[in-house]
């Protein structure tokens, strides 16, 4: 498994650990239609913040017409898939809009914050084992 991988699925576990305690909460305050409204916006932020491995993996490799197009197809359907998802059930009325948009802004919020503790870590790891050639994927010599 890559390290975007990796890192798409920790933060999506730790957003869905931290979720499902943050709708107990507005569960108990507030009720089931805005807790599933919450959770509903959850689940379409791991959705779009998961698709970023996706776009990262094809736009990290060797870079080739086939790969660049179809990395900005996955990043413009990302932004289609949540303007949709979030859009229509707030203009038809069936989820509240606060606690969906709160939901799916959250994930955002946690994701980023287990990026921004987990990603140096796991790329200097990376890089090390590049460097001394244990287990990377390349052996660097001087000329």
């Amino acid at each position: 498994m890559s390290v975007h991988w990796r890192l798409a699925a920790g933060g999506a576990a730790v957003a869905g650990l931290i979720s499902l305690l943050v709708a107990g909460a507005v569960w108990y305050y507030f009720g089931g239609t805005y807790a599933g409204a919450y959770l509903y916006g959850v689940g379409v932020g791991v959705v779009c913040f998961t698709s970023i491995a996706v776009t990262a993996a094809l736009l990290g490799g060797g870079l080739s017409g086939d790969r660049i197009v179809l990395g900005l197809a996955v990043y413009f359907g990302r932004l289609a898939f949540a303007a949709v998802g979030l859009g229509v059930p707030i203009y038809l009325g069936s989820l509240p809009a606060v606690p969906l948009l709160c939901g799916f802004a959250g994930v955002y919020v946690v994701e980023n914050v287990v990026l921004l503790v987990g990603a140096p870590a796991k790329m200097a790891g990376e890089s090390s084992a590049v460097q001394s050639g244990r287990g990377g994927v390349e052996r660097r010599t001087e000329v």
